[in-house]
């Protein structure tokens, strides 16, 4: 029974951000990747606590926030996490793993537990965790892009391992505990989830338009004539001219993608069930293909115009 309470909050946890997802964003086989590795990060973690004792108490909170936030940080890094939707409901996935083997220990050994205090306890944890992974997740996504790439990404973990610190030190009772937390991150969450839909709908209102122009003027060989043309063109004499013709292929491809995927996400905003075309996932392979033949030099010139 009691395992039965440390999993609930976390289910309607990651439920609820679910449903605010309108735009379908989150995939479910990254989720329940997520929550493996929050899993895993606890397990770790545990092991190392039978062998070394932390002195401070800051240390802890540090290390399981930095721990945590690593998937989130490889993800976006690897640009598998692109909205604020994605960073807040992956990044709520890998806390609630962890908080889940968490609650799951605690509990075996403190089998006498109130049933009123587990539940404290269990939705406390649970949402604190979840929570500081996916501010973790969203700071890194919205700031990581500028300069300076590691020192945003070491300060972006800071704010979550100040919550987790706050949580673990500050005393109060269970229930305002409870509803502090809870009450700290719904809000926080519905404004980002907000202003993540905001941002959806102006990147569609720009990119739209410019994409489907610059997708025509590919097909119709007047590329050069485009801003991407007239860049690609600029850096041409970089690289050799068979890596340059996949290059233009290389964005032709992404591009029809992009499209289809911008009218895919708006159908699912809009209430309408979409499934991926066969061919579809025959441009994604024709994809990676390209990405492997124009090589590291061919991407990173690449980068500027592929978004």
């Amino acid at each position: 029974m009691l395992t039965i309470i440390s999993l609930f909050p976390i289910l309607l946890y990651l439920l609820v951000l679910k449903l605010l997802d309108s735009f379908a964003l989150a995939k479910w086989s990254r989720l329940a990747q997520c929550f493996a590795y929050g899993i895993v990060c606890c397990a770790v973690l545990m092991m190392v606590a039978q062998y070394v004792k932390w002195e401070e108490d800051w240390i802890s909170p540090m290390l399981e926030e930095v721990l945590k936030g690593g998937i989130m940080l490889f993800l976006i890094l690897r640009r598998k996490i692109r909205f604020l939707a994605e960073a807040l409901i992956y990044g709520a996935a890998v806390g609630g793993g962890f908080s889940l083997l968490e609650n799951i220990i605690y509990l075996a050994y403190n089998s006498d537990m109130m049933m009123g205090t587990a539940v404290c306890r269990g939705f406390g944890v649970a949402i604190m965790h979840m929570g500081c992974v996916a501010l973790t997740a969203v700071i890194l996504l919205l700031f990581l892009s500028q300069k300076y790439k590691v020192m945003v990404a070491i300060v972006s973990f800071l704010p979550s391992v100040m919550i987790h610190y706050a949580h673990n030190v500050v005393q109060l009772e269970a229930t305002l505990h409870l509803t502090a937390t809870i009450l700290l991150f719904f809000v926080l969450f519905l404004l980002i989830f907000s202003y993540g839909e905001k941002k959806i709908y102006s990147w569609m209102d720009h990119s739209i338009s410019i994409d489907v122009a610059t997708l025509s003027a590919i097909r119709q060989g007047n590329f050069s004539l485009t801003d991407a043309g007239r860049y690609l063109l600029s850096v041409k004499e970089q690289v050799r001219s068979e890596v340059f013709f996949d290059m233009i292929c290389y964005v032709q491809v992404h591009l029809e993608l992009k499209i289809a995927k911008q009218s895919q996400m708006l159908l699912r905003q809009s209430g309408f069930s979409v499934e991926e075309k066969p061919e579809d996932e025959e441009k994604k392979r024709e994809l990676r293909t390209l990405q492997t033949q124009i090589g590291k030099t061919g991407n990173w010139l690449l980068a500027p115009i592929i978004i």
